[in-house]
């Protein structure tokens, strides 16, 4: 699928309210069934990005689609976001992430990735909390 494609299908769920998230359930099971792949994710987090006080869910389908790339360029991505744009979404993905490694050097790392969009200047309140809050957390 086309990342322009994907970026317009979500810009036309911004309007959905309640329905968000079961729109977006629908969206992405329309992009698994058209075999999208990675290159999903990068429009995906953009448009977190974007709309960063928008409810995604718990995590919600965005998050659990672009989840399905982790070993094809999916932190890689996720990390880039997080240097663009912290937000409290993207900051929880990244904790998801540090949740589930034990490797001490990876973890490490993805701390330093926390402690560093907690400074980002483009990172609003809520996403400094967030970002503080798992970093109390995981000390």
């Amino acid at each position: 699928m086309d990342p322009t494609d994907i970026a317009d299908q979500l810009e036309a769920l911004t309007g959905a309210g309640d329905d968000f998230v079961a729109r977006a359930y629908e969206l992405t099971e329309a992009w698994v069934a058209a075999g999208a792949g990675v290159e999903a994710v990068e429009p995906v987090l953009r448009f977190m990005e974007a709309h960063a006080s928008s409810d995604f869910g718990a995590p919600g389908p965005l998050v659990h689609f672009v989840e399905r790339f982790y070993g094809a360029g999916y932190l890689k991505a996720l990390i880039a976001s997080l240097g663009r744009r912290p937000t409290a979404h993207t900051a929880w993905m990244v904790n998801r992430v540090l949740n589930g490694t034990t490797v001490p050097e990876e973890r490490a790392r993805l701390v330093e990735v926390m402690e560093r969009a907690r400074l980002h200047p483009a990172a609003d309140a809520e996403a400094v909390a967030a970002l503080t809050g798992f970093l109390e957390l995981d000390a």
